[in-house]
């Protein structure tokens, strides 16, 4: 990843737009437009599903509740684990429709743990069945970093990967050309090239290695049988 401040976008946003001495688009405006153009970008990264955007979540102890808040800064799950007694487990996801799965007697017992599962529930987290235990900790997709606050030039965004960039600008410029009514057709052209180019290279992180089929019973441990 790498560095860009806003003043940086917005200078050869504008430059692009050829509106370097113009204040026909205000510098708040410019920056909705690259806010909206970076969520565009991180969506067709997280779209490739090759990890550039990782964080963890804080620990939950599933012996005090079943229901916990996600992140504030929360966009997609990538997995939970789930440590009991010193072993950690990857726990599936459960759909809605699964919910009840669980709430009868036949999984009750000291092995809980290989029947826990988890479902993003609006802005909350939910395992079942309710009697789990351990500590479990979520994998996740962060939302895309916005430029905000009223200092317009020293901001910084960590988040874009080199050459990505001008993805930003040229999404942007398109917006500040619609609001003019100009053309925008050659723009449009070259935003289409970037994000060919994007999806060609970021859709494969590890360069060295073929991709393989992956095994999701790995990590779940013995008798973790998810097909009842």
């Amino acid at each position: 990843m790498a560095s860009f401040t806003e003043e940086t976008l917005r200078t050869r946003t504008r430059r692009m737009a050829d509106m370097e001495n113009s204040t026909f688009i205000t510098d708040a405006e410019l920056r909705d437009y690259i806010n909206a153009a970076i969520a565009e970008l991180h969506d067709i990264v997280v779209e490739k599903y090759e990890d550039y955007y990782l964080k963890t979540s804080t620990s939950m102890d599933l012996s005090t509740g079943d229901t916990f808040d996600l992140p504030n800064d929360f966009y997609k799950a990538l997995g939970v684990d789930l440590d009991v007694g010193g072993n950690t487990y990857s726990i599936a996801n459960y759909s809605f429709q699964e919910r009840n799965r669980h709430n009868t007697t036949a999984y009750s017992g000291d092995r809980l743990y290989a029947h826990t599962q988890y479902h993003i529930q609006g802005d909350s987290i939910k395992f079942i069945p309710t009697s789990s235990s351990g500590t479990a900790l979520l994998y996740y997709v962060p939302v895309a970093t916005q430029f905000s606050g009223p200092d317009f030039s020293n901001k910084e965004i960590k988040s874009i990967i080199p050459g990505y960039e001008d993805y930003v600008c040229v999404t942007a410029t398109i917006a500040c050309l619609m609001k003019e009514e100009s053309d925008t057709r050659i723009h449009m052209a070259r935003k289409a090239e970037i994000r060919a180019r994007i999806e060609s290279s970021a859709g494969k992180r590890n360069a060295g290695d073929s991709y393989a089929i992956t095994d999701i019973d790995v990590g779940r441990g013995a008798g973790m049988d998810f097909h009842y």
